[in-house]
């Protein structure tokens, strides 16, 4: 189970780093909307089970920390907390509500979504939402397949959907004709 709980929070952590870290060419939907995908290697650096009773129940924490890779260089590291929100015999399935924050030199991101386990082998692929962050990533958006490939080795493969970047003068005016940053 630990380990389960484990591949988890690596899965939501390194999505948003791949995301984030990597830029390989854009590509355009039919919509015409640009996008990225990045795939990341995340490695285990260390975690923590926290297990309020005995056996899975509501509120069990794993924490970890991860490294980052992408085509085999370090590009940043993880913090992930996933929760268990749903645990009911005979724990075939358990529910995690996961966050993690992905912190690279020009900023953060941040990943969240539920993640349903199907027994204590189950390698996914499970799906995270992209959002948000700081710095060049204030506006990161999109979603994450997460895929376990060992104990201490996950895959990610994200889609970084693209942002329109404001200019200083494009803030927004409230009621009153002000703008954000004129208080």
């Amino acid at each position: 189970m630990r380990t389960k709980f484990r591949v988890m929070a690596a899965l939501v952590a390194i999505v948003a780093l791949a995301v984030l870290v990597s830029a390989p060419a854009a590509s355009a939907n039919a919509g015409g909307k640009k996008f990225k995908i990045l795939r990341i290697v995340a490695e285990l650096k260390q975690d923590e089970f926290l297990d309020g009773d005995d056996g899975p129940s509501l509120g069990d924490q794993l924490v970890l920390s991860e490294r980052l890779f992408i085509r085999g260089r370090q590009v940043g590291e993880s913090g992930v907390v996933c929760f268990v929100t749903q645990a009911m015999p005979p724990y075939d399935m358990l529910t995690f509500k996961c966050e993690a924050v992905l912190s690279l030199r020009k900023g953060q991101i941040t990943l969240q979504g539920l993640i349903e386990v199907q027994g204590e082998d189950d390698p996914g692929p499970f799906r995270l939402a992209i959002t948000g962050g700081t710095g060049a990533f204030r506006c990161a958006s999109g979603e994450a397949v997460v895929r376990v490939r060992t104990e201490t080795r996950t895959v990610y493969r994200l889609r970084l959907d693209f942002c329109k970047k404001r200019k200083f003068d494009d803030r927004k005016k409230d009621d009153d004709g002000k703008k954000d940053d004129d208080r």
